[in-house]
């Protein structure tokens, strides 16, 4: 299967190619948990959640979330299909797959919350997130050490990942690498990426503004002036940030040909493409 294009990018679609990669390694007997966070996940994004706004940022927005799905599922298929051991168990399935959910709704505002958009948290968004997600977990009963699964998984999400995550077992791990690794896939090698970049140079103006950009140019961030500029750096962010980072997670999207059943790789291969075309237009 190719990269979801934005139209066939759905929740109604995702949700069943969850279900169909599950069924594929743990047999058909319906994923109950994972079925209701994804509810609760579009109802919040979209607005339908008491005390949240709706999803106003335009680059990280439900479509985003929903990226990130098809990756993280096919690479840990493609590990349990490759005989990488530890195998992951159903449980750590679901674990990734809702942190997979949660994972960006730290740029969620709360009502009351009333300045600018979410846009302004992109600097602190995944504690946000991990935020978020402790107090809706316990909210649905799910048990504290799963709930710590969950939260040490979403930690491994955001461009400075966090390298002192203190997994509780190489299940973890490996789930968390995944979600970590999907998470770049699944934006960069989307067919309209390179269109939505101006987008999310706007999120970024907007938590420069909101973190101040003194305080930001004296830690050291990399502030880009213009959506121009953040285009031209894609190839060098891929080249010497993206493939970096996924070789400190385990190279984990070596493992989606196994998924497919041969040596293809879609998401790298539309990346490439990308950055490809990036390069031939803004020379």
């Amino acid at each position: 299967m190719p990269v979801f294009s934005r139209t066939e990018l759905t929740s109604g679609n995702i949700l069943k190619h969850i279900e169909k990669i599950h069924d594929d390694n743990y047999g058909n007997h319906g994923i109950p948990l994972v079925s209701r966070v994804f509810r609760d996940v579009v109802d919040l994004f979209n607005g339908n959640w008491p005390g949240y706004h709706r999803c106003d940022t335009q680059y990280h927005d439900l479509y985003h979330t929903m990226q990130t799905v098809p990756p993280f599922v096919e690479i840990v298929s493609g590990w349990n299909k490759s005989g990488a051991s530890p195998r992951i168990s159903e449980d750590f399935f679901s674990f990734g797959t809702i942190a997979v959910l949660l994972h960006d709704t730290g740029y969620i505002r709360e009502i009351g919350d009333d300045e600018g958009t979410g846009a302004k948290y992109t600097l602190t968004h995944v504690q946000r997130s991990i935020d978020f997600a402790n107090v809706y977990l316990r909210q649905i009963g799910l048990p504290v050490a799963q709930i710590r699964h969950v939260l040490n998984i979403i930690r491994c999400t955001g461009v400075t990942i966090d390298l002192n995550v203190r997994f509780r077992n190489d299940e973890e791990r490996v789930v968390g690498c995944a979600l970590g690794t999907a998470d770049l896939l699944g934006q960069m090698s989307s067919p309209d990426y390179i269109d939505t970049l101006p987008v999310l140079f706007d999120e970024f103006a907007e938590s420069y503004s909101f973190e101040g950009v003194e305080k930001l140019h004296r830690k050291g961030s990399t502030l880009y002036a213009d959506a121009d500029e953040l285009i031209r750096s894609t190839p060098t962010f891929y080249e010497e940030v993206a493939l970096k980072r996924f070789r400190m997670m385990g190279s984990m999207e070596t493992y989606i040909p196994y998924h497919y059943g041969g040596k293809r790789n879609p998401y790298t291969t539309a990346i490439e493409k990308n950055i490809k075309t990036i390069k031939k237009k803004w020379k």
